[in-house]
Protein backbone atom coordinates (compact mmCIF):
# COMPACT_ATOMS: atom_id res chain seq x y z
CA UNK A 1 0.00 0.00 0.00
CA UNK A 2 2.60 2.37 1.16
CA UNK A 3 4.51 1.11 -2.17
CA UNK A 4 1.95 2.03 -4.21
CA UNK A 5 0.89 5.54 -2.26
CA UNK A 6 4.81 6.53 -3.33
CA UNK A 7 4.82 5.40 -6.89
CA UNK A 8 1.39 7.15 -7.27
CA UNK A 9 2.86 10.27 -5.33
CA UNK A 10 6.08 10.60 -7.97
CA UNK A 11 4.01 9.89 -11.19
CA UNK A 12 1.52 12.82 -10.07
CA UNK A 13 4.68 15.48 -9.12
CA UNK A 14 5.62 16.11 -12.85
CA UNK A 15 2.05 16.81 -14.27
CA UNK A 16 1.97 19.14 -10.92
CA UNK A 17 5.00 20.94 -11.43
CA UNK A 18 3.46 21.52 -15.38
CA UNK A 19 0.38 23.19 -13.90
CA UNK A 20 1.05 26.59 -15.68
CA UNK A 21 0.94 30.00 -13.79
CA UNK A 22 -1.02 33.01 -14.60
CA UNK A 23 0.90 36.05 -15.86
CA UNK A 24 1.71 38.62 -13.48
CA UNK A 25 2.91 42.48 -14.20
CA UNK A 26 6.54 42.78 -12.73
CA UNK A 27 7.24 45.76 -11.17
CA UNK A 28 11.40 45.21 -10.22
CA UNK A 29 13.01 48.07 -9.69
CA UNK A 30 9.56 50.02 -8.96
CA UNK A 31 8.85 49.78 -12.52
CA UNK A 32 6.48 48.04 -14.74
CA UNK A 33 8.62 45.97 -17.01
CA UNK A 34 8.12 44.11 -20.15
CA UNK A 35 6.54 40.70 -19.40
CA UNK A 36 7.09 37.71 -22.11
CA UNK A 37 3.64 37.00 -21.40
CA UNK A 38 2.39 40.10 -22.29
CA UNK A 39 4.49 40.76 -25.48
CA UNK A 40 2.52 39.38 -28.24
CA UNK A 41 0.60 41.98 -30.55
CA UNK A 42 -1.56 39.12 -32.03
CA UNK A 43 -2.10 37.77 -28.56
CA UNK A 44 -3.67 40.98 -27.25
CA UNK A 45 -7.34 42.10 -27.12
CA UNK A 46 -8.85 44.84 -29.82
CA UNK A 47 -12.22 46.23 -29.37
CA UNK A 48 -14.17 49.14 -30.45
CA UNK A 49 -16.91 51.12 -28.41
CA UNK A 50 -18.90 54.19 -27.79
CA UNK A 51 -19.08 55.56 -24.61
CA UNK A 52 -22.04 57.58 -23.61
CA UNK A 53 -21.49 61.10 -21.97
CA UNK A 54 -23.68 63.25 -20.39
CA UNK A 55 -24.29 66.26 -22.86
CA UNK A 56 -26.11 66.61 -26.44
CA UNK A 57 -24.09 69.13 -28.33
CA UNK A 58 -24.89 68.28 -31.96
CA UNK A 59 -29.14 69.19 -31.15
CA UNK A 60 -30.35 65.40 -31.90
CA UNK A 61 -31.89 65.23 -28.54
CA UNK A 62 -29.67 62.58 -27.59
CA UNK A 63 -26.81 61.97 -25.59
CA UNK A 64 -23.50 62.72 -27.61
CA UNK A 65 -21.36 59.21 -27.99
CA UNK A 66 -17.51 59.00 -28.05
CA UNK A 67 -15.91 56.71 -30.25
CA UNK A 68 -13.68 54.25 -28.28
CA UNK A 69 -10.77 51.75 -29.24
CA UNK A 70 -9.03 49.65 -26.26
CA UNK A 71 -5.99 46.89 -26.26
CA UNK A 72 -5.36 45.13 -23.49
CA UNK A 73 -3.15 41.71 -22.89
CA UNK A 74 -5.45 38.52 -23.32
CA UNK A 75 -4.98 37.36 -19.81
CA UNK A 76 -7.88 39.94 -19.38
CA UNK A 77 -9.76 37.36 -20.89
CA UNK A 78 -8.23 33.93 -20.35
CA UNK A 79 -6.78 34.94 -17.18
CA UNK A 80 -9.27 36.85 -15.07
CA UNK A 81 -6.33 40.10 -15.40
CA UNK A 82 -7.59 43.01 -14.40
CA UNK A 83 -5.10 45.93 -15.37
CA UNK A 84 -4.93 50.20 -15.32
CA UNK A 85 -5.38 51.91 -17.70
CA UNK A 86 -3.08 54.32 -20.12
CA UNK A 87 -5.19 57.18 -21.87
CA UNK A 88 -5.08 59.16 -24.70
CA UNK A 89 -7.96 61.61 -26.51
CA UNK A 90 -6.98 63.94 -29.57
CA UNK A 91 -9.34 66.01 -31.96
CA UNK A 92 -6.68 65.14 -34.74
CA UNK A 93 -6.84 61.67 -34.76
CA UNK A 94 -9.26 61.52 -37.99
CA UNK A 95 -7.35 64.44 -40.19
CA UNK A 96 -7.06 67.95 -39.89
CA UNK A 97 -7.92 71.09 -42.25
CA UNK A 98 -5.83 72.87 -44.24
CA UNK A 99 -2.76 75.11 -42.58
CA UNK A 100 -2.52 77.87 -45.26
CA UNK A 101 -2.32 80.89 -44.15
CA UNK A 102 -4.78 82.47 -46.49
CA UNK A 103 -7.34 80.65 -44.32
CA UNK A 104 -6.31 82.69 -40.66
CA UNK A 105 -7.57 85.77 -39.82
CA UNK A 106 -5.57 89.12 -41.62
CA UNK A 107 -3.80 90.51 -38.88
CA UNK A 108 -3.25 93.68 -40.48
CA UNK A 109 -5.76 95.97 -39.23
CA UNK A 110 -6.29 98.85 -37.56
CA UNK A 111 -5.93 99.32 -33.60
CA UNK A 112 -9.51 98.88 -32.54
CA UNK A 113 -10.73 98.15 -36.34
CA UNK A 114 -12.88 95.27 -37.09
CA UNK A 115 -11.07 92.56 -38.27
CA UNK A 116 -11.29 91.98 -42.34
CA UNK A 117 -13.48 89.03 -42.88
CA UNK A 118 -11.56 85.32 -43.77
CA UNK A 119 -11.69 82.53 -45.34
CA UNK A 120 -12.63 79.27 -44.02
CA UNK A 121 -10.60 75.93 -44.25
CA UNK A 122 -12.18 73.39 -46.98
CA UNK A 123 -13.90 71.26 -45.22
CA UNK A 124 -12.10 68.02 -43.42
CA UNK A 125 -12.58 64.85 -45.65
CA UNK A 126 -14.53 62.18 -43.37
CA UNK A 127 -12.33 59.47 -42.14
CA UNK A 128 -13.51 56.12 -40.09
CA UNK A 129 -11.04 55.13 -38.37
CA UNK A 130 -12.67 51.78 -37.17
CA UNK A 131 -11.90 49.47 -35.51
CA UNK A 132 -8.15 50.92 -34.77
CA UNK A 133 -8.40 54.95 -33.77
CA UNK A 134 -5.02 54.69 -33.26
CA UNK A 135 -1.54 52.40 -32.34
CA UNK A 136 -0.08 54.80 -30.54
CA UNK A 137 1.24 54.44 -26.54
CA UNK A 138 0.56 50.07 -27.14
CA UNK A 139 3.74 49.50 -27.67
CA UNK A 140 5.25 50.57 -24.46
CA UNK A 141 2.61 49.90 -22.02
CA UNK A 142 0.79 47.03 -22.89
CA UNK A 143 3.74 44.77 -22.89
CA UNK A 144 4.32 46.00 -19.30
CA UNK A 145 0.45 44.84 -18.32
CA UNK A 146 -1.48 48.03 -19.09
CA UNK A 147 -4.32 48.77 -21.60
CA UNK A 148 -4.25 51.03 -23.65
CA UNK A 149 -7.58 53.38 -24.50
CA UNK A 150 -7.80 56.18 -27.14
CA UNK A 151 -10.86 58.20 -27.66
CA UNK A 152 -12.01 60.66 -30.28
CA UNK A 153 -13.18 64.02 -29.16
CA UNK A 154 -16.78 65.49 -29.67
CA UNK A 155 -17.30 66.43 -33.28
CA UNK A 156 -14.36 64.67 -34.52
CA UNK A 157 -13.82 61.40 -36.47
CA UNK A 158 -16.45 59.00 -35.33
CA UNK A 159 -17.56 60.37 -31.95
CA UNK A 160 -20.47 62.44 -31.86
CA UNK A 161 -21.09 65.77 -30.90
CA UNK A 162 -19.33 68.86 -31.63
CA UNK A 163 -16.00 70.61 -31.00
CA UNK A 164 -16.01 73.28 -28.75
CA UNK A 165 -12.48 74.35 -28.25
CA UNK A 166 -11.99 74.60 -24.73
CA UNK A 167 -15.54 74.29 -23.57
CA UNK A 168 -16.94 71.74 -21.11
CA UNK A 169 -17.83 69.09 -23.54
CA UNK A 170 -13.85 68.41 -23.79
CA UNK A 171 -13.78 68.10 -20.36
CA UNK A 172 -16.69 65.74 -20.32
CA UNK A 173 -16.08 63.55 -22.76
CA UNK A 174 -13.21 62.43 -21.14
CA UNK A 175 -14.41 61.85 -17.78
CA UNK A 176 -17.06 59.56 -19.16
CA UNK A 177 -14.45 57.15 -20.56
CA UNK A 178 -13.29 57.23 -17.20
CA UNK A 179 -16.18 56.76 -15.94
CA UNK A 180 -17.00 53.82 -17.82
CA UNK A 181 -14.08 52.15 -16.92
CA UNK A 182 -14.67 52.39 -13.89
CA UNK A 183 -18.45 50.79 -14.04
CA UNK A 184 -20.34 54.62 -13.98
CA UNK A 185 -20.68 55.39 -17.59
CA UNK A 186 -22.42 53.02 -20.10
CA UNK A 187 -20.48 51.88 -23.11
CA UNK A 188 -22.40 50.61 -26.51
CA UNK A 189 -20.59 47.93 -29.33
CA UNK A 190 -22.31 51.01 -32.00
CA UNK A 191 -22.67 54.35 -31.72
CA UNK A 192 -26.76 53.65 -31.65
CA UNK A 193 -28.37 50.91 -30.22
CA UNK A 194 -28.39 49.34 -26.32
CA UNK A 195 -25.66 46.42 -27.11
CA UNK A 196 -23.63 47.16 -24.09
CA UNK A 197 -19.80 46.81 -23.53
CA UNK A 198 -18.26 46.49 -19.99
CA UNK A 199 -15.29 47.52 -18.68
CA UNK A 200 -14.79 44.15 -16.50
CA UNK A 201 -11.13 44.06 -17.23
CA UNK A 202 -10.25 46.96 -15.68
CA UNK A 203 -8.67 48.32 -12.43
CA UNK A 204 -10.17 51.63 -12.29
CA UNK A 205 -7.25 53.57 -12.34
CA UNK A 206 -6.55 55.49 -15.13
CA UNK A 207 -3.10 57.98 -16.20
CA UNK A 208 -3.72 59.86 -18.96
CA UNK A 209 -0.85 61.84 -21.25
CA UNK A 210 -0.31 63.46 -24.25
CA UNK A 211 0.95 66.09 -26.58
CA UNK A 212 -0.26 69.81 -27.58
CA UNK A 213 -3.80 69.73 -27.84
CA UNK A 214 -3.49 65.93 -26.77
CA UNK A 215 -2.23 67.02 -23.76
CA UNK A 216 -4.26 70.00 -22.53
CA UNK A 217 -7.29 67.18 -22.42
CA UNK A 218 -5.76 65.38 -19.31
CA UNK A 219 -6.04 68.44 -17.54
CA UNK A 220 -9.47 69.26 -18.72
CA UNK A 221 -10.48 65.62 -17.33
CA UNK A 222 -8.73 66.45 -14.51
CA UNK A 223 -10.58 69.43 -13.67
CA UNK A 224 -13.92 67.88 -13.30
CA UNK A 225 -12.22 65.72 -10.08
CA UNK A 226 -13.19 62.35 -11.54
CA UNK A 227 -12.38 59.79 -9.42
CA UNK A 228 -10.22 56.81 -10.82
CA UNK A 229 -8.12 59.54 -12.79
CA UNK A 230 -5.23 58.89 -10.90
CA UNK A 231 -1.69 60.35 -12.83
CA UNK A 232 -1.73 62.42 -15.84
CA UNK A 233 1.67 63.79 -17.77
CA UNK A 234 0.47 65.94 -20.34
CA UNK A 235 3.46 67.60 -22.71
CA UNK A 236 3.48 71.04 -24.13
CA UNK A 237 -0.08 71.64 -22.79
CA UNK A 238 -2.13 74.83 -23.16
CA UNK A 239 -3.58 75.50 -19.51
CA UNK A 240 -5.50 78.83 -20.74
CA UNK A 241 -6.94 79.45 -24.06
CA UNK A 242 -6.91 83.30 -22.95
CA UNK A 243 -2.76 83.42 -22.31
CA UNK A 244 -2.87 81.15 -25.14
CA UNK A 245 -4.30 83.52 -27.97
CA UNK A 246 -4.23 87.05 -26.03
CA UNK A 247 -1.48 88.57 -23.74
CA UNK A 248 -2.50 91.65 -21.66
CA UNK A 249 -5.41 93.12 -23.45
CA UNK A 250 -3.15 91.87 -27.16
CA UNK A 251 -4.33 89.63 -29.70
CA UNK A 252 -1.36 87.02 -30.08
CA UNK A 253 -0.79 84.38 -32.27
CA UNK A 254 0.84 80.77 -31.27
CA UNK A 255 4.15 80.75 -33.44
CA UNK A 256 4.30 79.60 -36.54
CA UNK A 257 0.51 80.43 -36.73
CA UNK A 258 0.17 83.95 -37.69
CA UNK A 259 -3.56 84.59 -38.03
CA UNK A 260 -4.47 81.41 -35.74
CA UNK A 261 -7.33 81.83 -33.24
CA UNK A 262 -10.04 79.98 -31.67
CA UNK A 263 -12.72 79.68 -34.74
CA UNK A 264 -9.62 78.95 -36.83
CA UNK A 265 -8.91 76.21 -34.63
CA UNK A 266 -12.65 74.85 -34.66
CA UNK A 267 -12.27 74.27 -38.16
CA UNK A 268 -9.03 72.74 -37.95
CA UNK A 269 -10.20 69.95 -35.92
CA UNK A 270 -14.06 70.00 -37.16
CA UNK A 271 -13.49 66.64 -39.06
CA UNK A 272 -16.86 64.85 -37.55
CA UNK A 273 -19.75 63.11 -39.15
CA UNK A 274 -20.55 65.92 -42.12
CA UNK A 275 -24.11 65.29 -41.59
CA UNK A 276 -23.78 66.53 -37.81
CA UNK A 277 -21.21 69.51 -38.87
CA UNK A 278 -23.73 71.97 -39.59
CA UNK A 279 -25.05 72.57 -36.09
CA UNK A 280 -21.40 72.91 -34.48
CA UNK A 281 -20.74 75.61 -37.04
CA UNK A 282 -23.72 77.30 -36.62
CA UNK A 283 -24.22 77.05 -32.68
CA UNK A 284 -20.92 77.00 -31.82
CA UNK A 285 -18.34 78.23 -34.15
CA UNK A 286 -20.42 81.28 -35.44
CA UNK A 287 -22.88 81.86 -32.09
CA UNK A 288 -19.98 81.23 -29.49
CA UNK A 289 -16.82 81.33 -30.45
CA UNK A 290 -16.76 84.48 -33.35
CA UNK A 291 -19.17 86.60 -31.26
CA UNK A 292 -16.62 86.46 -28.24
CA UNK A 293 -12.98 86.18 -28.90
CA UNK A 294 -12.88 89.55 -29.66
CA UNK A 295 -10.33 90.26 -31.84
CA UNK A 296 -10.87 93.97 -31.40
CA UNK A 297 -9.59 94.32 -28.01
CA UNK A 298 -8.16 90.92 -26.56
CA UNK A 299 -9.86 91.70 -23.55
CA UNK A 300 -10.70 88.85 -20.95
CA UNK A 301 -14.19 88.23 -20.63
CA UNK A 302 -16.83 85.45 -19.31
CA UNK A 303 -16.05 83.27 -22.93
CA UNK A 304 -12.00 83.38 -22.12
CA UNK A 305 -12.95 82.43 -17.81
CA UNK A 306 -14.56 79.78 -18.72
CA UNK A 307 -11.65 78.58 -20.77
CA UNK A 308 -9.42 79.92 -18.79
CA UNK A 309 -7.96 76.41 -16.75
CA UNK A 310 -5.87 78.48 -14.26
CA UNK A 311 -8.80 79.40 -12.39
CA UNK A 312 -10.00 76.34 -12.54
CA UNK A 313 -7.50 73.68 -10.26
CA UNK A 314 -9.43 73.10 -7.16
CA UNK A 315 -10.54 69.53 -8.08
CA UNK A 316 -7.84 68.07 -9.48
CA UNK A 317 -6.54 65.32 -7.25
CA UNK A 318 -4.82 63.20 -9.67
CA UNK A 319 -0.89 63.31 -9.50
CA UNK A 320 0.94 65.70 -12.32
CA UNK A 321 4.01 65.17 -13.94
CA UNK A 322 4.68 68.30 -16.82
CA UNK A 323 6.97 68.21 -19.35
CA UNK A 324 7.76 71.44 -21.59
CA UNK A 325 10.84 72.58 -24.20
CA UNK A 326 11.89 76.05 -23.34
CA UNK A 327 11.85 76.87 -26.93
CA UNK A 328 8.14 76.16 -27.57
CA UNK A 329 6.90 79.24 -29.28
CA UNK A 330 3.57 77.99 -29.83
CA UNK A 331 2.34 76.76 -26.43
CA UNK A 332 5.15 78.90 -24.32
CA UNK A 333 6.14 77.25 -21.22
CA UNK A 334 4.81 79.57 -18.97
CA UNK A 335 1.66 77.26 -19.17
CA UNK A 336 3.42 74.05 -17.36
CA UNK A 337 5.19 76.14 -14.89
CA UNK A 338 2.48 77.91 -13.83
CA UNK A 339 0.30 74.71 -13.42
CA UNK A 340 3.62 73.45 -11.25
CA UNK A 341 3.84 75.96 -8.95
CA UNK A 342 -0.05 75.84 -8.19
CA UNK A 343 -0.14 72.22 -8.24
CA UNK A 344 2.54 72.17 -5.33
CA UNK A 345 0.86 74.67 -3.58
CA UNK A 346 -1.88 72.86 -3.59
CA UNK A 347 -0.11 69.99 -2.20
CA UNK A 348 -0.68 67.85 -5.14
CA UNK A 349 1.90 65.33 -6.33
CA UNK A 350 3.46 66.92 -9.44
CA UNK A 351 7.25 67.03 -10.90
CA UNK A 352 8.19 69.35 -14.03
CA UNK A 353 10.45 68.37 -16.85
CA UNK A 354 11.99 71.22 -19.23
CA UNK A 355 14.38 70.63 -22.01
CA UNK A 356 15.68 72.35 -24.60
CA UNK A 357 13.58 71.27 -27.24
CA UNK A 358 10.55 73.74 -28.92
CA UNK A 359 6.89 71.88 -29.20
CA UNK A 360 6.58 68.63 -27.94
CA UNK A 361 9.44 66.39 -26.20
CA UNK A 362 7.99 63.53 -23.60
CA UNK A 363 9.67 62.80 -20.71
CA UNK A 364 11.84 59.94 -20.63
CA UNK A 365 10.04 56.24 -20.67
CA UNK A 366 11.89 55.73 -17.22
CA UNK A 367 10.21 59.00 -15.47
CA UNK A 368 7.06 57.95 -17.08
CA UNK A 369 6.83 54.84 -16.26
CA UNK A 370 8.22 55.05 -12.14
CA UNK A 371 5.04 58.12 -12.61
CA UNK A 372 2.17 55.50 -13.55
CA UNK A 373 4.01 52.60 -11.67
CA UNK A 374 3.46 54.47 -8.40
CA UNK A 375 -0.11 56.24 -8.63
CA UNK A 376 -1.51 53.06 -11.41
CA UNK A 377 -0.19 50.16 -9.56
CA UNK A 378 -0.25 50.98 -6.12
CA UNK A 379 4.09 50.42 -6.02
CA UNK A 380 5.53 52.16 -3.24
CA UNK A 381 8.59 53.21 -5.68
CA UNK A 382 9.46 56.48 -3.68
CA UNK A 383 8.53 58.98 -6.74
CA UNK A 384 7.00 61.39 -4.49
CA UNK A 385 10.28 61.80 -2.86
CA UNK A 386 12.04 62.45 -6.09
CA UNK A 387 13.33 66.12 -7.46
CA UNK A 388 10.58 67.69 -7.91
CA UNK A 389 11.89 70.02 -11.15
CA UNK A 390 13.93 68.52 -14.13
CA UNK A 391 15.30 71.06 -16.25
CA UNK A 392 18.03 70.10 -19.50
CA UNK A 393 20.41 72.60 -19.82
CA UNK A 394 22.04 73.82 -23.11
CA UNK A 395 24.59 70.92 -24.90
CA UNK A 396 23.54 68.83 -21.41
CA UNK A 397 22.02 65.04 -21.84
CA UNK A 398 21.05 64.87 -18.59
CA UNK A 399 18.95 67.01 -16.52
CA UNK A 400 19.80 69.07 -13.90
CA UNK A 401 17.76 67.91 -10.91
CA UNK A 402 15.90 70.43 -8.16
CA UNK A 403 13.49 69.31 -5.14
Amino acid sequence: MLRSLIVALALASPLLAQTPTKATPDYTGGEAQVVEAFKDPKAWVREELWVEAEFDTDGDGKKDRMHVDVTRPRQTDTEGLTVPVIYETSPYFSGVSSTDSKYFWDPHQEVHGKPNPREHAPPIPFQRRSPRISDGLVGNWVPRGFAVVHSESPGTGLSQGSPSVGGENESLAPKAVVDWLNGRAKGFKKPTGDDKVEAYWSTGKVGMTGTSYNGTLPLACALTGVEGLEAIIPVSLNSSYYHYYRSNGLVRHPGGYMGEDMDVLFDFIDSGDPARRAYGQKHVRDEVLLKSIDRVSGDYNDFWEARDYWKQLDQVHAAVLLAHGLNDWNVMPEHSVHLYTEFKKRGVPTQLYLHQGGHGGDPPLQMMNRWFTRYLCDVENGVEDDPKCFVVREGARTPTRRS
